[in-house]
């Protein structure tokens, strides 16, 4: 089978999971009692039982080894980029493992005992998460540059899809929460807009890094391809 249809796969089984997840959701709530003994946890992309969770942590996982695996391919060239490689890579491995470890809930619940955490902060690790990822994110604008414009332009986009998701709907999420409980239609609806940007955001990076590492092969130089083409006539210097 060949990656893009394995990755074709992947988004539609995401989107299934992701509407059955709305979908039950919208059942329950559209009574007038609310009944959550009725609730197919399995299907409830916010539980850590859930089908969802579990191909989130394969899907972050996946991504972290294509990272190593192109890590190693940029030291071999010689890229100035190899280190920013395996920094991800880590990165996602811990992604991973806070999908079914939660570890982010227990910083939040540590650091709203020792700051006032109301509205949108309520959830105290997402303002912070948020400072420290868009300083990622400026740091990294030389290796996103390395990258072909259309390639460059699906990874910035994979960054704006999980940022939104795991920091800003969370502060939003977390205004709501505050007022309503977890368990509001509001604050479920939102949850489900996380998760699946989240989601969409590790999915389109998987993409970006398969199709780098598809086209690696074609060039020899130090990182993936020129962002413009030498011009084969000399200029006259000025």
């Amino acid at each position: 089978m060949k990656w893009k249809q394995l990755f074709a796969l992947s988004c539609l089984f995401s989107l299934l999971l992701f509407c059955a997840s709305v979908s039950q959701d919208l059942i329950l709530y559209s009574g007038t009692r609310l009944d959550l003994s009725n609730k197919i946890w399995l299907l409830d992309v916010d539980s850590e039982q859930s089908a969802f969770t579990w191909l989130s942590v394969v899907a972050a996982f996946s991504v972290a080894w294509l990272l190593l695996v192109a890590g190693g391919d940029a030291a071999m060239r010689g890229s100035r980029f190899k280190w920013h490689w395996y920094f991800l890579a880590v990165l996602f491995l811990l992604v991973s493992f806070d999908e079914f470890v939660t570890v982010h809930e227990k910083i939040s619940a540590a650091l709203a005992s020792r700051v006032q955490n109301t509205g949108i902060l309520y959830f105290a690790w997402a303002a912070p998460a948020g400072v420290i990822s868009l300083l990622g994110l400026a740091a990294f604008i030389p290796f996103i540059r390395s990258f072909p414009p259309r390639l460059e332009i699906l990874l910035v986009l994979s960054a704006v899809l999980f940022l939104s998701g795991a920091v800003g709907f969370e502060m939003v999420g977390g205004s709501i929460a505050e007022v309503e409980g977890t368990e509001s239609f509001r604050y479920r609806m939102l949850t489900n807009i996380e998760e699946g940007l989240e989601m969409a955001g590790v999915l389109t990076f998987a993409y970006v890094l398969l199709s780098y590492m598809e086209g690696i092969g074609a060039t020899s130089a130090p990182d993936y391809a020129p962002r413009r083409r030498e011009s084969p006539l000399p200029t006259r210097d000025r």
